[in-house]
């Protein structure tokens, strides 16, 4: 209990430090992964700086026992016994697959395939000027019924942006974008990298911006820990009820290990969601 708790203090006093820089920056969202990869997250904010949270405990269903007093013998039909209650069901929980960096020429589609295969709705960080170059594919993610969502127009860090400019440069032109398609525009953003500072978060929130970052990242964009072996061993250990899961577009590590995942989480009672039905 004494390490988890420092765990928890560690993470605490990293993402105070963060803001009080005035920003975070992409070293620091890095360091925020691996310390949560260390001490991982029941729960996650879906706006402003990722966050820890205490997970509420349920308590085991234990149904009561009836006493007969001694010398107190039943008869037929005296009174009707009331049918025993089967124990209230287990809720199921809630995980939100996403997918950053697309749509691209080859593993966009894959990845989509398997989503339909397994009947799982997913949530779609789409890049602006990818948007524009693979359309067809764009209106394939929209089309199979899975959130689009902006993750800027040129993957650049944005905390490097005045804040007109996130929206002006970056966030409306992958959104116009998207509506030309399909007639949607998304209001939910993920910075590339998890970087946006402070400042930036109320900016856009007071613009109407959902800002999404993710509370279990699979490293699936890292060669040097992605291979089918160690994603899952994440998933296994650091699953929660309302995971944003974060993977990618662009590599072959997700769609090797996609089909495993799904199964993995479902097997645990979980529900694929988009980042919306959390």
């Amino acid at each position: 209990m004494f390490k988890k708790e420092k765990g928890l203090l560690a993470i605490f006093y990293t993402v105070i430090i963060l803001l009080a820089l005035g920003g975070t920056a992409q070293g620091g969202q890095y360091y925020i992964n691996e310390l949560l990869e260390a001490n991982p997250p029941p729960q996650v904010l879906k706006e402003g700086p990722i966050v820890r949270v205490k997970q509420p405990s349920m308590e085991k269903y234990m149904p009561g026992e009836e006493q007969i007093e001694p010398g107190y013998e039943l008869e037929y039909e005296l009174e009707q016994e009331p049918e025993p209650q089967p124990p209230p069901a287990k809720p199921l929980g809630k995980v939100a697959l996403t997918f950053d960096d697309g749509p691209d020429a080859r593993y966009t589609a894959r990845i989509l395939d398997i989503l339909q295969a397994e009947g799982v709705t997913a949530t779609f960080f789409v890049v602006g000027e990818y948007v524009e170059r693979y359309p067809e594919t764009l209106k394939r993610i929209f089309n199979d019924g899975h959130l689009i969502a902006n993750h800027s127009r040129t993957h650049a860090d944005l905390a490097l942006f005045d804040n007109e400019d996130i929206i002006a440069a970056e966030l409306e032109p992958t959104s116009r974008a998207v509506e030309r398609l399909t007639g949607f525009y998304p209001l939910i953003m993920r910075p590339p990298y998890g970087s946006l500072r402070q400042d930036s978060v109320r900016f856009l929130r007071e613009n109407g911006w959902q800002i999404v970052r993710w509370s279990l990242d699979t490293f699936d964009w890292d060669s040097m820990r992605n291979s089918p072996e160690q994603i899952l061993s994440r998933i296994q250990t650091q699953h929660h009820n309302g995971a944003i899961i974060l993977m990618h577009c662009n590599g072959p590590a997700t769609t090797r290990v996609l089909p495993d995942l799904i199964r993995i989480l479902r097997d645990l009672d979980y529900e694929f969601v988009a980042v919306t039905g959390l």
